[in-house]
């Protein structure tokens, strides 16, 4: 036993350390960056890697940037901690789950306002906006499409699921090129037809001057919605076949839909497969480089930005882009931490048997 947790703790050493190599890199001054013999410990420590990349004004106090966003994660918290309390008494739970949604939004929205922002923080919105359309449309079309296989058992579904896995088999690499040119091409018809330039008299979609796909964040999520899917369907069809088939049929005996019956009796027990698979695509789409590089030249995200900064040579830009990494980790360890329950019983049980 004891080399067993010897090992375990080397794992979580060995896993942790670039993470502790990285936070020390962004909060140490240039010089000990680029001293020719690192420095581990004795140095000083401060957060202008952190104002440089997210902050326009160098003389922000970053101290009332932390607490601001503590204060909205602390209100986050409470409105989460109330709603569980409440749903443990038969309340109904969503409405403070979408308040808890509702205060982070609020707080991203709100930044820029208080303080001026770099270009970069519209790199971490448009990072929120995609990960958060693609785990939505690949959940939804997932869950439908991964019922109707799990309860279909005809040659059809044999070969959906097959033609599915063999896309998902194939390279990244092998997927940009055809999106790139199917865009390309999307964007010349719409040009050529005037669709692009249309204003439509009862739809005023903001911020959009001439409708097209390239450089947006529409086909961005489209495209990882496609290479996407073969996953989530083959993840939800594994869940649904362990749900009996008596528990909808018991629901539909009883007047219920088979609609109704999925939604009411099969969904609320598939919750930890629907996060577990969730989490899943949200870390595909937060963490994806090589489609937002190619589909969207100028609307980056994070990963992209980031990468930009590591390609410098300047030791300023390193620390920059050890800042920014931190950054956009802290969200991700958050989120993990607080469905790691509903992820485990996903991933050991995934879903409730009968």
């Amino acid at each position: 036993m004891i080399a067993i947790h010897l090992a375990l703790m080397a794992l979580v050493v060995w896993s942790i350390l670039p993470f502790v190599w990285t936070f020390q890199t962004s909060i140490k001054f240039t010089r000990d960056v680029a001293a020719k013999t690192p420095v581990l410990w004795g140095y000083e420590t401060t957060s202008s890697a952190y104002n440089a990349f997210w902050l326009k004004d160098d003389d922000v106090n970053m101290w009332s940037v932390l607490f601001y966003i503590l204060a909205a994660a602390l209100i986050a918290a409470v409105l989460g901690l109330v709603g569980r309390w409440m749903g443990r008494r038969g309340a109904k739970v969503w409405p403070w789950n979408l308040a808890v949604i509702a205060v982070l939004l609020a707080a991203v929205w709100r930044f820029p306002n208080i303080w001026e922002t770099e270009p970069e923080y519209e790199f971490f919105v448009n990072s929120i906006v995609v990960t958060v359309l693609t785990m939505l449309i690949s959940l939804t079309i997932g869950m439908l499409a991964g019922y109707g296989l799990a309860r279909y058992t005809g040659i059809s579904g044999v070969v959906i699921l097959i033609v599915a896995l063999g896309f998902r088999a194939l390279p990244r690499t092998a997927f940009v090129l055809p999106y790139f040119f199917g865009a390309n091409r999307a964007d010349q018809w719409l040009s050529d037809t005037g669709i692009a330039t249309w204003d439509f008299p009862l739809i005023d979609f903001p911020l959009i001057d001439e409708f097209q796909f390239l450089d947006t964040r529409l086909v961005v999520v489209m495209a990882l919605v496609a290479v996407n899917q073969p996953f989530t369907i083959w993840m939800f069809r594994t869940f649904f076949m362990e749900v009996p088939r008596e528990l909808e049929e018991a629901a539909m005996i009883d007047g219920a839909s088979r609609v109704a019956a999925f939604f009411r009796v099969i969904v609320p027990i598939m919750w930890p497969a629907i996060i577990a698979t969730g989490l899943f695509t949200l870390l595909l789409a937060y963490n994806e480089y090589l489609f937002v590089r190619v589909l969207a030249p100028t609307e980056w995200t994070l990963p992209v930005a980031i990468v930009s900064l590591t390609g410098g040579e300047s030791s300023r830009t390193i620390t920059e882009a050890a800042a920014a990494s931190v950054s956009i980790t802290l969200p991700i360890v958050v989120v993990i931490i607080l469905f790691q329950k509903h992820l485990v019983k996903g991933l050991a049980a995934g879903a409730v048997k009968g």
